[in-house]
């Protein structure tokens, strides 16, 4: 592996030191049990490879997807062309709908399952190329691991030559750091989880909620718009394009409610990406309200206007 295409036509060097990690990664690999668990990321970002070891039914790698990216490290169109030219299937759900119990066999991440024997050199190369040629890592000396069991239990592998990373906060850990950010932003100082674990934020005409969901835990900004609506083939059509012009924000009609969420990565919790995340949807939700009530009836979610606690 010498060369690899970036998204002009100039060849892109990679490093003379990826054959050497391959080959550690590929003994790790060997070594991986059931119910073991292998991260590698880039430091200081949220892409990944990572992989889960099956026991008998072999092993599983997967590799950061759109749904675990910011908006500013979203893979390309031709990144994602390339991972499936690799050979990872594609996404088969969000992280909310491609759960182990609704979609047993799919993954919000790209993914790859090996049956036994492993082919660890094989799953070695895969991960190689994924960093290095899509995810453009220009060197195996910018990642860094975790590894654990089923119980969380850390797994040190320090033949991989890596910095180990400290396991992802869990929620407890991680409220207090974005009740301080969500103060910071808005400047109330009297702030506090609501009793759904909800922190409030208006702006304009919308209001936002943001709290921390799943395990590990990533941070849910999520708005309701309008209430009362009748789902018809025509505010479905509407949702749709709203969804495809709208960034990272998604929106959504549950129970005769139209609604605005985004998910923010939060293992590592950086906070520069939760206020951006949060300034974008509130950008977004801010009179689509009333937008979408004049096209198809129902109520607003706030009927007066709120004073803003967001800052313009």
């Amino acid at each position: 592996m010498n060369e690899a295409t970036t998204t002009n036509t100039a060849p892109r060097r990679v490093s003379v030191a990826w054959p050497t990690f391959g080959k550690k990664l590929a003994a790790v690999l060997e070594k991986l049990r059931e119910d073991e668990f292998l991260v590698i990321s880039t430091k200081k970002s949220n892409r990944y490879v990572q992989f889960a070891g099956q026991g008998a039914f072999g092993l599983r790698a997967e590799a950061v997807s759109n749904h675990y990216l910011p908006r500013a490290e979203r893979l390309d169109k031709q990144q994602i062309a390339g991972m499936k030219g690799l050979g990872w299937h594609a996404p088969t759900a969000s992280a909310r709908k491609s759960t182990p119990e609704g979609d047993p066999d799919g993954s919000p991440n790209f993914f790859v399952d090996f049956t036994m024997p492993v082919p660890c050199t094989a799953v070695a190369e895969l991960a190689i190329r994924t960093l290095a040629e899509v995810l453009r890592v220009p060197h195996p000396g910018n990642l860094q691991y975790e590894a654990f069991d089923a119980d969380r239990d850390d797994l040190h592998w320090p033949e991989l030559g890596l910095k180990r990373t400290t396991r992802a906060e869990g929620a407890g850990e991680l409220a207090p750091k974005l009740l301080a950010t969500i103060k910071k932003e808005t400047g109330i100082a009297g702030l506090e989880f609501d009793g759904d674990g909800d922190l409030g934020v208006g702006y304009g005409s919308a209001m936002a909620y943001v709290r921390l969901v799943g395990d590990p835990p990533y941070v849910r900004i999520h708005s309701p718009l309008v209430r009362g609506i009748e789902e018809t083939p025509g505010l479905l059509s509407r949702i749709n394009g709203l969804n495809g012009s709208s960034g990272h924000a998604r929106f959504l009609v549950i129970d005769g409610v139209i609604c605005a969420v985004t998910d923010v990565p939060a293992s590592p919790y950086v906070p520069e990406h939760v206020v951006q995340a949060l300034r974008e949807f509130c950008q977004v939700s801010d009179g689509i309200d009333e937008l979408l009530q004049a096209e198809f009836g129902g109520d607003t979610a706030f009927a007066a206007a709120m004073p803003s606690t967001m800052k313009h």
